[in-house]
């Protein structure tokens, strides 16, 4: 399916609840393996605090580093290890209102757009703290299901051919835009436009939640 859109990459991730040093090294075999099909697939973790609040995806030379570690230890970790770290989806539980400014320094990136949870529109919450921060505004589909499909991308300037050590320097230094179907997705969260578009979803989530209830009751 990506091969098909014009992928050359996917970061992908598992969640820590569950995991083990042992299914870390068979997940990133696997990957490697489904490489080989044209598409570089980037093994990584998606980390939760032990409230399940905060979820940090982790990408990079880092070992599995366990389940519901601490953010401020895990970011010290990943850091040590030279990964990179993304805050994932901060409006899920409100995560943004939780989050040390102290921390800002260990992320690459944040997820100022996620598919899965923002929906058609930015969060302008997520770009303000990337600019504040001077992180990396990541767009994200958070794929769980086909119709979670967009195109919202990112696209990464590789100083080397597509593998997963030059799309995580990439990402890790900077190199990389979000686009949404190839143009620059930034302005979709700001002005009149983000007004717009946030006004869009508003609509949109009630008619798309109510035909989904009658999609499965017809099953």
């Amino acid at each position: 399916m990506f091969r098909r859109k014009g992928y050359a990459a996917v970061f992908m991730c598992e969640h820590d609840r569950g995991f083990s040093a042992e299914r870390f090294a068979a997940y990133q075999a696997a990957c490697e393996e489904a490489s080989m099909g044209g598409v570089c697939f980037v093994p990584g973790i998606e980390y939760a605090d032990p409230e399940d609040r905060v979820h940090v995806p982790v990408w990079g030379p880092v070992p599995f580093l366990g389940e519901a570690v601490p953010t401020a230890d895990l970011l010290r970790a990943v850091a040590a290890h030279g990964g990179v770290a993304v805050l994932a989806h901060p409006v899920r539980r409100d995560a943004w209102q939780v989050i040390d400014p102290a921390w800002l320094p260990l992320f690459a990136g944040i997820e100022f757009w996620t598919r899965k949870w923002d929906g058609w529109a930015p969060n302008p919450i997520a770009i303000d703290a990337a600019v504040r921060g001077e992180l990396v505004p990541v767009g994200s589909l958070d794929l769980h299901t086909r119709r979670q499909m967009f195109p919202l991308a990112m696209e990464l300037a590789l100083e080397a051919p597509v593998s997963v050590t030059a799309c995580v320097d990439a990402l890790k230094h900077g190199q990389c835009r979000p686009v949404l179907a190839g143009l620059p997705a930034l302005p979709w969260g700001r002005g009149l436009v983000g007004m717009a578009t946030r006004r869009i979803e508003r609509l949109r989530r009630p008619v798309f939640r109510r035909a989904r209830v009658l999609r499965d009751r017809s099953r």
